[in-house]
């Protein structure tokens, strides 16, 4: 450890001393540790105080002081840059789950390793997003607009407007003027007789 604090620490807290408490991890930290957007990465007393505990727990009898540095140094190469927010969450399942040394980083990683990684994901900054261009649209030429009016009669070219009221006449399919349909048309085209239905009224 190259924090002279940390070293402290850890000669206060190891097998000849219960855990105490680190500066850093006063109630005013608390916000810290508990703030999901928190990016900070844990002090190196902080790491110490979070990890041994789980040390503690699963050291052999005959794990010296060198070897407990020595995990401790492999450990917080592992989990560099960890908030401790994060720490402090895997080292809770650590605690449930590793029975030996070797297996507390695992168990932490494996327990905050997605969670780490969405928080890294939603603070990094949003990449630009290119909008490919529309193309051109299709514009007609003078000439092609006039042809388009003169053909749809728009404008202008719709001449006077019909009065609503007064019928014209219309061309049936066969380009002949129209009429109004007779008794004759209904039996050719219907087979109905539209006079029956008359003299049975009449009649009743």
């Amino acid at each position: 450890m190259d924090n002279d604090q940390a070293t402290d620490v850890w000669a206060e807290t190891g097998s000849r001393g219960a855990v105490t408490v680190a500066r850093s991890m006063l109630p005013s930290d608390s916000k810290l540790a508990a703030d999901y957007r928190d990016l900070k990465p844990a002090s190196d007393d902080q790491f110490i105080t979070t990890l041994l505990p789980c040390l503690q727990l699963v050291a052999p009898v005959g794990m010296d002081e060198d070897s407990q540095d020595t995990w401790f140094e492999a450990a917080r190469i592992a989990l560099d840059g960890i908030p401790i927010g994060l720490l402090q969450r895997g080292a809770e399942a650590a605690m449930q789950k590793a029975d030996h040394p070797s297996k507390v980083v695992p168990a932490i990683m494996a327990e905050i390793s997605e969670a780490w990684a969405r928080r890294k994901r939603l603070a990094a900054p949003t990449s630009d997003v290119q909008v490919p261009a529309l193309p051109e649209p299709d514009r007609c030429t003078p000439a092609e607009a006039a042809e388009i009016i003169a053909r749809f009669k728009i404008g202008r070219s719709a001449g006077a407007v019909r009065d609503p009221s007064r019928p014209v006449p219309v061309p049936g399919a066969t380009g002949a003027p129209s009429r109004k349909p007779t008794r004759a048309d209904y039996i050719r085209l219907f087979g109905v007789d539209p006079g029956e239905a008359d003299d049975e009224q009449l009649a009743a």
